[in-house]
This record gives structure tokens, C-alpha cells and sequence, in this order.
């Protein structure tokens, strides 16, 4: 789209693909400088290379524990993490545990939230998004070639593990019919080969971990129909990389309604009738689903086709930059 994104030192895990690392900020053009809100960031970069000045962009990115701001998080993560190492620490492009240092006197100018709360008029919402590597492991089948009419993929979180009994119940005693596949995905990794010896090194620190992707697991995901995806652990934390996986595979994502506020940028809308709000009419969505193939198609396709032109890179971020725009420069 244009723009350099430069780092300070060493490359970002965010940004390791298109970032240039420089030693200072002098003699370079600065439209905004955009930091995330977890452990590891160099809050103190703004003051120490004069960047304060600038217009500060704040993603916040991560998981509500609650009923949380973005000052809320970073205080749990200092109580968490190690307080303010050494810079022999944190400036080595792998570090030993997460740490966390003072905030100084930064104050963004305005916040993106992916966790947002129902009534937070501070922040704007922020989708996940489908990233790029999601998009390469497309297979473009048919709703006919797709054998897995319902797919449940279990993982952490009190609304997973209640829909994962449902579901398991539902198919146990023929509720559902059709092929149901219930079961975790596992199958060989695969990382960019510009990071695989980061990702192999680092012990959960970083999280370079988010890069790999399986291809057996997507492989699953374009066999199948309708992925339900019932959000995280309730209330705002619901978002996840899960139904975006999905959306990028061809699945139709049989959503509960996200406890997160998201209607500034409303991913429910890609198929209204594929979000459920009770347990009851989750069950009689799968059931009319299969019994009518080809609404599922009609439906399928629709989702998927605007997935990608709204929820991809480039959209989202024409989106991030417009909200700058119409705040910071109006």
C-alpha cells in the first residue's frame, strides 16, 4: 500500500515479513508510530529516540479477562511477566522469559481493540482478520465435494468445552446426522522458512508459534460444510483465529453471537442466519442446514466471497487507516 514499516533494532513478530530494521528514527518519515499492548513492549523507545511527538497508533490485541481497558491488561501483565530487565535482555532477538517496562509518558492517540467490550466508545473495534496464510491453503472445492457436513474442532476456553459435550452428545445419539467431525487436528507443521529457526527456538516467549500453520488442519477444514464456532471463554473474549481459518477454507461459520463488540466492523453480517444465540437454535440450524443443501450452498459461497473482500489484509487495513484519518485528522 506504500508505506515502509520500520523497527528499532531487530525485526518485529508482527512485522518480520515487510519490516526494516534501523538504529534510529532520524531522517525518517514518520506517519504514525504503532505499538501492540503486550509483554516485551519498548515503551520506552518513545521518549528515548523522540517519537512522542508522533502520532501514537495502540493495538490491542489482547484477551479480556473480564470487564478490562487496555490500561487494565497492561497492568495484569506487569504483576504477571518480569518488571523491566536489562537491555541485555531486551535486546536480543530471542529472550529468556516474557518482561514488561515502564509505561513513561505515553498516552496513544487512538486505540484498536479486538476484545472490545460493549460500551467502550475509547477504542475501535479491530478485527482479527484473515491473514495471508490462511488464503494459501485454499482448495476452492464445492459444496458437493465437501464430506465433513459439520465440523467442531475442541480447544481451551469454558465456551468451547461446553459446545464440545453438546456436540459430541448431539452426535452420539444421532441428533445430528450426516458426517460430524468432532476431533482434534493435528498434523505436520509448517513455518516460513525465514523464521522456522526463531520458531524453534523460542520456548513460548515471543509467540512465534502463531506463524506455524498445519496443513492436515486446514486440509479438514476444506472438507468440511459448516464450522461452529461458539467464541472463547464468554463476554468479550470471543474473537480467536478460528472462524477466520475457516472463512479463508470455504467453511460457513455457525457463530454464536459475539459477546465482543463488533459493530463497528460486523463480521455477523457476512451471514446473518449462521449466527445462534442459544444452544436450542444452534441444534436447528445444523439440522435445516443439512436437510436444505442448497440454501448451505447459496449461503457457503456468499460467506466466503465477502470474507475475502472485506475481512483480508488490504481491507482491514484501509479500514485501520480511515479511522486514523477521520479521528487524528479531521
Amino acid at each position: 500500500m506504500g508505506f515502509s514499516i520500520y523497527t528499532l533494532g531487530k525485526p518485529n513478530i508482527n512485522s518480520w515479513f515487510c519490516n526494516q530494521v534501523v538504529t534510529s528514527s532520524e531522517n525518517i518519515r514518520v506517519d504514525f508510530v504503532l505499538s501492540n499492548l503486550h509483554w516485551g513492549t519498548r515503551w520506552g523507545y518513545y521518549e528515548k529516540h523522540g517519537l512522542l511527538g508522533h502520532l501514537k497508533i495502540l493495538i490491542d490485541g489482547d484477551d479480556s479477562h473480564g470487564v478490562e481497558t487496555w490500561r487494565d491488561k497492561l497492568a495484569r501483565h506487569e504483576k504477571e511477566y518480569i518488571w523491566d530487565p536489562p537491555d541485555s535482555v531486551k535486546n536480543g532477538v530471542m529472550q529468556p522469559f516474557r518482561w514488561c517496562e515502564p509505561l513513561g509518558r505515553y498516552a496513544p492517540d487512538i486505540v484498536f481493540t479486538a476484545q472490545k467490550l460493549r460500551g467502550d466508545r475509547a477504542s475501535v473495534y479491530l478485527p482479527f482478520g484473515i491473514h495471508d496464510e490462511y488464503v494459501q491453503f485454499y482448495e476452492g472445492k464445492t459444496t458437493r465435494e465437501r464430506d465433513i457436513d459439520i465440523l467442531y474442532v475442541p480447544g481451551p476456553g469454558v465456551a468451547r468445552r461446553r459446545t464440545e459435550r453438546l456436540v459430541r452428545w448431539l452426535r452420539r445419539f444421532r441428533v445430528l446426522s450426516g458426517v460430524v467431525h468432532t476431533s482434534e487436528v493435528r498434523g505436520e507443521a509448517n513455518a516460513p522458512s525465514d523464521i522456522i529457526e526463531w520458531v524453534e527456538r523460542d520456548n513460548g516467549v515471543h509467540g512465534y508459534y502463531r506463524w506455524v500453520a498445519s496443513r492436515a488442519y486446514f486440509s479438514v477444514l476444506n472438507r468440511s460444510k459448516v464450522l461452529i464456532y461458539p467464541g472463547v471463554m464468554g463476554g468479550a473474549w470471543w474473537d480467536s483465529k478460528r472462524p477466520w481459518e475457516a472463512y479463508a477454507s470455504g467453511c460457513l461459520v455457525l457463530m454464536a453471537r459475539p459477546g465482543s463488540d463488533v459493530d463497528e466492523y460486523p463480521l455477523t453480517e457476512l451471514c446473518e442466519y449462521a449466527v445462534y444465540d442459544s444452544a436450542c437454535e444452534l441444534v436447528a440450524k445444523c439440522r435445516d442446514l443439512r436437510r436444505d443443501s442448497s440454501r448451505l450452498d447459496r449461503m457457503r459461497m456468499v460467506a466466503h466471497d465477502m470474507a475475502m473482500k472485506y475481512f483480508t489484509a488490504t481491507p482491514i487495513a484501509r479500514y485501520v487507516l480511515q479511522r486514523i484519518a477521520d479521528k487524528c485528522y479531521r
